[in-house]
């Protein structure tokens, strides 16, 4: 390695994470931050691939309190002044304007997947002010530098041998580098930089935007929708990544366990009435867009912002390139797709992984090791986007969307039980696999007919779960788009160990293994 440092630009978790992993091997690294913690941030609700991640990472750079993030039960013991709140599952609404939100005992307007057996190993919604700063202030105490309050405005030189210049405080500043890593997010700083090729591409996916805050006060939905039925679940519905679906995109709600909300409505740019919404400015286009569904309304009714409430016209982005000699960004400076589906926090940390991995070895990181990571980024974005994309569309039709989201799940469940069950690829491990099945040629031809089949068709629900079913057969090892769970499913370890074939496992091989299901 060079003596010039590794420069990481952008303090969010993903950048110091980075940060932290290279100084534990003895890499000298200076971390630039334009503002300062604590901040308002978005991108809190986690997964189990993250927790996955995270329990790897710990392990192998002896970082105890990264495993701490990874499950609730941790957390809160480990990590006790550090918000977060329990995320057992995915919950799913769906909504008519103007109509109080109903549901029968069929869960014809209600879906709940359930990501963890307990509390106590759950996944976590992550109060970003807290775990940024908490983060930053570990890589500090660790020895990463840190520069904060610092505009950089240019970058020249040449792989190996980097000079960024900016200003902080009114004087100019001048860093050397060996490597640069931009994790500064939308609006990338390597973006505006003619010598790479970061700038601006059409991203993958719909077009949404956002209006946001934190809120207290809000009501739990079931008391505001007193007449709907709620058939028992396998976990208590809030306590879950909630999704409204509406007809101008969806309303996300994630509950902390100090009783505050983060909230966001997302507009849809294909919905007629998206850009007279946003014209309205975020106080009131989120006023009028809870005033359609009236039991959205009555949930927060007495609900107060902690934040100022704020609007991004345009969520999506995408770089011509994710990295080159001697650069690389993290994957939401690349390309962002959509909230849905929790995929922010565990696609971030399994590049991470895969990007010190390649730093620690040394010179190979300008070669073929960049170039790869690079078009594995682009490929995942475009597999998000190919999950995603299609819930958009069958949003307003509830059975085809539930039954639509069995793909991710079946994604997510399948490659959660490998990587926790089966050995790890060489060289690479697990971090070289693509992210949620994105290199997987069995999903993604899955997916492929999917979206034909369920966007361009109309069909019953038991039709729509019957052909999910028969799709995700080769991956469905948690017995997914089956009508007679009735849109609850819980963690079954008994399908699990049924179908650990599906895994290239035997029963007896599972049945042991599944301890480490739970991270032990």
């Amino acid at each position: 390695m060079s003596e010039r440092p590794v420069v990481i630009v952008g303090s969010g978790f993903a950048g110091t994470i980075l940060a932290r992993l290279l100084v534990a091997r003895g890499i000298e690294v200076t971390l630039v931050e334009r503002g300062a913690h604590p901040r308002f941030a978005v991108g809190e609700s986690s997964t189990p691939l993250a927790a996955i991640c995270l329990e790897r990472l710990a392990r192998e750079y002896r970082l105890p309190d990264l495993a701490a993030l990874a499950a609730h039960g941790r957390w809160q013991r480990e990590l006790p002044g550090i918000g977060c709140g329990l995320k057992r599952g995915f919950t799913f609404y769906g909504h008519e304007a103007h109509e109080p939100f109903s549901n029968d005992d069929e869960n014809n307007r209600r879906l709940l997947v359930t990501a963890s057996p307990s509390d106590e190993i759950a996944d976590v919604h992550w109060l970003r002010s807290d775990v940024d700063a908490f983060l930053v202030e570990r890589a500090v105490a660790e020895g990463v530098a840190y520069v904060d309050r610092c505009e950089l405005e240019a970058v020249d030189g040449r792989p190996g041998a980097w000079r960024l210049t900016g200003v902080r405080a009114g004087e100019a500043v001048s860093l050397d580098a060996s490597f640069i890593v931009d994790g500064s997010g939308a609006g990338g700083f390597l973006a505006g930089q003619p010598a790479f090729e970061a700038g601006a591409a059409a991203p993958p996916g719909p077009r949404t935007g956002l209006v946001f805050s934190h809120f207290s006060g809000v009501a739990p939905f079931a008391e505001a929708a007193g007449r709907a039925r709620f058939p028992a679940g396998p976990y208590p519905d809030e306590r879950a990544a909630v999704h409204h679906l509406i007809e101008e995109g969806w309303v996300y709600s994630l509950r902390f366990d100090d009783g505050r909300v983060s909230a966001g409505v997302v507009l849809d740019h294909s919905h007629p009435g998206t850009l007279g919404l946003m014209a309205l400015g975020p106080v009131d286009a989120w006023r009028t867009v809870l005033g359609r569904y009236p039991t959205l309304e009555d949930q927060f009714a007495d609900a107060e912002s902690l934040e100022p409430v704020r609007l991004h016209a345009v969520l999506q982005r995408m770089g011509k390139s994710a990295a080159g000699p001697g650069w690389a960004l993290l994957p939401h400076t690349h390309c962002f797709v959509s909230p849905m589906f929790s995929t922010g926090i565990a696609w971030s940390l399994t590049a991470v992984e895969r990007l010190a991995g390649l730093l620690v070895r040394g010179p190979t990181r300008t070669n073929d090791g960049i170039a790869i990571y690079g078009a594995l980024l682009t490929t995942e974005a475009a597999w998000i986007a190919a999950l995603v994309e299609p819930a958009y569309r069958l949003r307003r039709d509830f059975a085809a969307f539930a039954a639509w989201t069995q793909f991710y799940f079946a994604a997510a469940s399948f490659w959660e039980a490998t990587q926790r069950l089966c050995e790890p690829p060489s060289p690479g491990g697990w971090s070289d696999v693509g992210f949620l099945g994105a290199t997987d040629p069995g999903l993604r031809g899955a997916v492929g007919i999917g979206a034909r089949e369920l966007v361009d068709r109309t069909t019953t629900a038991d039709g729509a779960n019957r052909l999910v079913a028969r799709l995700i057969a080769r991956r469905n090892i948690a017995g997914l788009a089956d009508s007679a769970r009735r849109n609850a499913y819980p963690i079954d370890l008994d399908v699990l160990v049924g179908n650990a074939g599906l895994l290239g496992l035997d029963r007896r091989e599972v049945a042991r293994a599944l301890p480490r299901l739970r991270g032990l």
